[in-house]
């Protein structure tokens, strides 16, 4: 049976929530909080990215385009906040209370995202466009395959900071 559009938008929402409360946990090490944060950045901007692509193709294809496009442009908007929310948490240093806000607000904007793409996005386009519906699932996972593989990992701006100040309070 193939995968449903709506399981991989779920799965792709609860990896970056898991991703963004691992980060609220005060005792990780560095090498940690650089892989999961990578892991968020990279993961959010191919949701975002494939999302895009693939619900606008939707858009051309259906009868029902510009009504469906208010609905689509919604979750476009919820995307380009997280990447705000998303910057914030990087330019934070590192354990701060600035640094625990923005992963913890970043995580609440996803979090009303994913509600409301699964709930309404989902929901408008199989109800406006049914012919295109059943192939999206397989276009999304292509297209965000093919974006993970533009983007590269890059290390959190205070990373190196809060490494001197470890290694000075060890020595």
């Amino acid at each position: 049976m193939a995968t449903d559009l709506l399981a991989l938008l779920h799965r792709d929402h609860e990896d970056l929530d898991k991703g963004l409360t691992a980060l609220l946990e005060p005792d990780l090490s560095i090498p940690q909080l650089r892989t999961i944060l990578d892991g968020v950045r990279l993961g959010l901007a191919a949701h975002a990215e494939a999302e895009d692509i693939v619900f606008h193709s939707t858009l051309s294809r259906c009868s029902a385009g510009r009504v469906l496009a208010l609905v689509v442009e919604e979750a476009a908007q919820a995307h380009a906040i997280q990447e705000v929310a998303l910057a914030a948490l990087v330019c934070a240093p590192l354990r701060s209370v600035a640094w625990f806000d923005n992963a913890q607000w970043m995580r609440e904007l996803l979090r009303e995202h994913s509600r409301y793409e699964e709930d309404h996005v989902v929901a408008a386009i199989r109800e406006l466009a049914p012919e295109v519906y059943p192939e999206l699932a397989g276009k999304f996972a292509t297209e965000r395959l093919r974006q993970l593989s533009m983007l590269a990992p890059s290390a959190p701006v205070y990373i190196p900071q809060l490494a001197r100040e470890q290694l000075l309070r060890a020595g």
